[in-house]
């Protein structure tokens, strides 16, 4: 069969690229090797935390991926959940304090509407936290949405716009005659085609070799815990300044002292509509292990309590771990590959990818049209990497 271009990867950036492309009129092919959403797109939080972005190209593309979604769910006939209840990073160290100090100066300049609050003010917005915690950064544009029901929305609508969705189909090679692509290898198929996006997540880099690329992503793992459901209780979405600080910097947690620091954990919290808690988190290199371990499942609920008290007396019914995609200088990879003909990467994202999934879709879907693109992409460039 032929294909207009073939998406690798059924999560939601790979969903997202996909369904946008048909919206522009293409005839893709989404191929995937287990099902829509089954790897990485379902075992995370549904944050659209724009205070976790680096300042500068992520945070803008952040904020602007935002209000993408703001119509996304009418857009795709698909109610997948979005709100904005704003979001709170709890500070509460001095160290942390003067971390984030130079984050929120930044993110002001990006034009972040975001200002430190007292204690006071902090329970006023959320009476759950500690009156131990003598400190937070506020915004009103931090949101949520369902990972799962976004991915599937993107991947139900392409369908509609005449994407082929093939799943438990698995990539097994790809064609590539006098630097160019030509046809996409599966375990069931040949696809001819002369564009291939590679959406393969933390799998990017084995799909990268079959192209000569050498992709610098590898799995960073994440453990959730998952609370019964309570009456609502929660009403912002909940992180802290650590989280920000090891995401943005991973050697910090070699200097710790703290043996949960070690260990990488840090706090991001949210309440679902159903009233579970997904509370996390934590970041670890372990491969593509996704066992859960109990040392990391114990330091999240205690680290946890540190800041949420009455989490004590909530029980937790299950845990999943999920394998973030991270690019080793902190920042995904998004656009072509100068050295291959017709081949694009859209991966990297670690833990921002369901914040810019939208953007990420409708900016490669312009790029293979070869339409202008909102922003310079030239940082994300597969090409930073070429030696």
């Amino acid at each position: 069969m032929k294909a207009d271009a073939v998406v690798i990867g059924g999560g939601i950036i790979g969903c997202s690229t996909a369904y946008y492309l048909a919206r522009a009129g293409l005839h893709p092919v989404l191929v995937e090797k287990r099902g829509i959403g089954e790897e990485t797109s379902s075992a995370c939080d549904g944050f659209i935390m724009l205070q976790t972005k680096k300042p500068g190209l992520p945070l803008r593309m952040a904020m602007s991926s935002a209000r993408l979604y703001e119509h996304l769910s009418e857009e795709l006939g698909y109610d997948i959940q979005y709100r904005r209840p704003g979001g709170l990073v709890l500070i509460e160290t001095q160290e942390m304090k003067d971390i984030m100090e130079g984050v929120v100066k930044k993110q002001t300049e990006d034009g972040m509407d975001v200002e430190f609050i007292g204690n006071e003010k902090l329970r006023s917005l959320e009476p759950l936290v500690s009156e131990k915690i003598p400190a937070a950064v506020y915004s009103p544009m931090d949101g949520d949405v369902s990972p799962i029901y976004t991915t599937r929305a993107f991947a139900k609508k392409a369908a509609e716009l005449g994407c082929d969705i093939r799943t438990g189909s698995a990539v097994t090679g790809i064609s590539v005659q006098d630097g160019e692509v030509t046809a996409v290898i599966t375990d069931k198929e040949t696809i001819e085609t002369g564009t291939v996006i590679n959406c393969a997540g933390v799998w990017a880099p084995q799909i990268g070799k079959m192209m000569g690329l050498d992709i610098p992503i590898r799995p960073r793992r994440g453990h959730i815990l998952v609370s019964e459901a309570v009456a609502p209780a929660l009403k912002h979405e909940i992180t802290d300044a650590r989280y920000i600080a090891i995401k943005h910097n991973p050697s910090i947690m070699k200097k710790a002292t703290d043996p949960t620091f070690k260990l990488g954990i840090s706090l991001s919290m949210e309440q679902t509509e159903n009233g579970n808690f997904l509370i996390g988190s934590a970041r670890e290199f372990a491969g593509f292990d996704t066992d859960c371990r109990f040392d990391i499942l114990k330091g999240i609920s205690e680290y946890s309590t540190r800041f949420i008290p009455a989490l004590r007396s909530v029980n937790m019914i299950r845990s999943f771990v999920g394998m973030r995609p991270y690019c080793e200088d902190g920042v995904p990879i998004i656009g072509p590959v100068s050295t291959v003909q017709g081949a694009y990467i859209a991966a990297g994202h670690e833990g921002d990818g369901i914040a810019l999934a939208p953007i990420t879709g409708r900016t490669i879907a312009e790029m293979v049209l070869h339409k202008e693109t909102e922003f310079d992409m030239t940082p994300f460039s597969f090409d930073r990497f070429l030696k």
